[in-house]
């Protein structure tokens, strides 16, 4: 049985970093050696005030990322071929619509988490 990590908060600062870059919790464990699971980090979360609070603006800001993303989405240019662009039309609603939907509910009041 593998020794059991720690989360310090040298590791909850490179955690909520990669989150606001756009990373997913379960790769950034998975692919990194020196952090601890996904699930030792979301117990982490639940336990301690501050870790949540850091996580929870991570996930806020991977939401804005996500709405650049989207909009980097619908301006990209498409193929000259008629049937490859509108493969990659629907494509790209499906994976905007994803996102979307992601983000009303990870933001449902906006990016402060504040009844505008």
């Amino acid at each position: 049985m593998p020794p059991k990590r720690i989360v310090t908060d040298k590791h909850m600062q490179e955690i909520c970093d990669r989150i606001a870059d756009g990373e997913s919790l379960t790769r950034i464990c998975n692919d990194t050696q020196h952090l601890p699971s996904w699930r030792t980090v979301l117990r982490y979360v639940q336990e301690h005030e501050e870790a949540y609070t850091q996580y929870r603006t991570a996930r806020n800001l991977q939401c804005e990322v996500m709405r650049d993303q989207i909009l980097d989405l619908v301006q990209a240019p498409l193929p000259d071929d008629p049937k490859l662009a509108m493969a990659e039309v629907q494509r790209r609603r499906l994976e905007a619509d994803h996102k979307d939907k992601h983000i009303r509910q990870m933001q449902p009041l906006g990016l402060r988490n504040k009844a505008e």
